[in-house]
């Protein structure tokens, strides 16, 4: 991705950083604040949506990480359709269940950030 980037932009060098992240700090009892979303599912798509609505600076909610499916260009193609009125919302989580996600992590916060040992 890195590489595509630069190729589209026409400028810069493609950079690649590695970290290491323990994961069992997204068991309970962690000191982060952790949402999963093992599936696409109503949930998940409402809080994408929330999150791609807001505008301001601050979070639209308290989690230091966030893990799910990728919410890459065709989730946000069948989002666009669900947002004009084309498809319900279960009927794009059903389009989107044809497909196996790659998994995202978001760091959200000073302290989860924290979490990173870059190697």
């Amino acid at each position: 991705m890195a590489v595509r980037t630069t190729q589209r932009m026409m400028e810069g060098e493609p950079v690649v950083n590695t970290y290491l992240f323990d994961d069992t700090l997204l068991q309970d009892g962690s000191p982060l604040s952790v949402k999963v979303f093992e599936e696409y599912s109503v949930e998940w798509a409402e809080f994408i949506l929330m999150n791609r609505k807001n505008l301001s600076e601050t979070p639209v909610h308290p989690y230091d990480i966030v893990v799910g499916p990728i919410a890459d260009d065709t989730v946000g193609l069948q989002m666009h359709r669900f947002v004009q009125g084309y498809i319900s919302i279960e009927r794009m989580i059903e389009e989107l269940r044809f497909r196996k996600p790659a998994v995202q992590y978001f760091f959200g916060t000073e302290k989860a950030i924290g979490c990173l040992k870059k190697i």
